[in-house]
């Protein structure tokens, strides 16, 4: 069954009485950060975090009280260049050894539309924490229908958001040369199911995926 309602279903003030935030899960299964950043004005070098997760306790009645958190696994960046990426995980880029976690912890979120907003919050990488705001939208609302095995009709909603990322509030001042082939920031996209877990069996798919 289709869900009808839009942002409001998640992450909209509503006029219904104010309820207390609800925990939701990341489905580990139908989720994806992605990052790009400028290769000397040439092509755009692309890449992702293989290992992450995060809490969610929204507040659908007051989007503002919600609080998201995001924690990826440094090492786990994946460029498809194997030299290229163990240069990124050691100490001119993400130090990932000394500095293993980045995290993202909200602040606040900001309706512009029943469906889109703003995400403010703080991003921690190579031990330094500076403000960023994402930009994104709720894609669809809905229940899983009875007949996929293991999905028991939770609720799911999608989202997608995208931001900018500068690497030198992170200390990453690495140049290898004049006209350096690394870009002073990083363009970030996530793509991510979120599903209300409540009473679901533990055999139930999308919950437990990579758990």
């Amino acid at each position: 069954m289709t869900r009808t309602l839009p942002l409001a279903a998640l992450l909209l003030t509503a006029t219904q009485a104010p309820a207390a935030p609800t925990e939701w899960t990341l489905d580990l299964g139908h989720a994806h950060i992605g990052w790009e950043i400028d290769h000397m004005g040439l092509s755009r070098t692309v890449g992702r975090f293989n290992t992450f997760d995060g809490t969610f306790l929204i507040d659908e009645a007051n989007p503002a009280a919600s609080q998201i958190t995001f924690v990826i696994d440094a090492a786990s960046i994946d460029s498809n260049h194997g030299p290229r990426d163990a240069h990124l995980r050691n100490g001119d880029y993400l130090d990932a050894e000394t500095n293993p976690q980045i995290t993202f912890t909200s602040t606040d979120i900001q309706m512009l539309t029943p469906t889109s907003g703003k995400l403010h919050g703080d991003l921690t990488l190579r031990g330094g924490t500076a403000p960023v705001t994402l930009d994104f939208r709720m894609v669809r609302d809905r229940t899983y229908p009875d007949f996929i095995p293991g999905y028991d009709e939770v609720r799911v909603v999608g989202f997608e958001a995208t931001g900018e990322i500068l690497r030198l509030d992170h200390g990453m001042d690495f140049i290898a040369f004049l006209d350096s082939p690394t870009g002073p920031s990083v363009d970030v996209d996530l793509h991510f199911d979120l599903v209300h877990c409540t009473n679901a069996s533990a055999n139930n798919i999308p919950c437990n995926w990579g758990r």
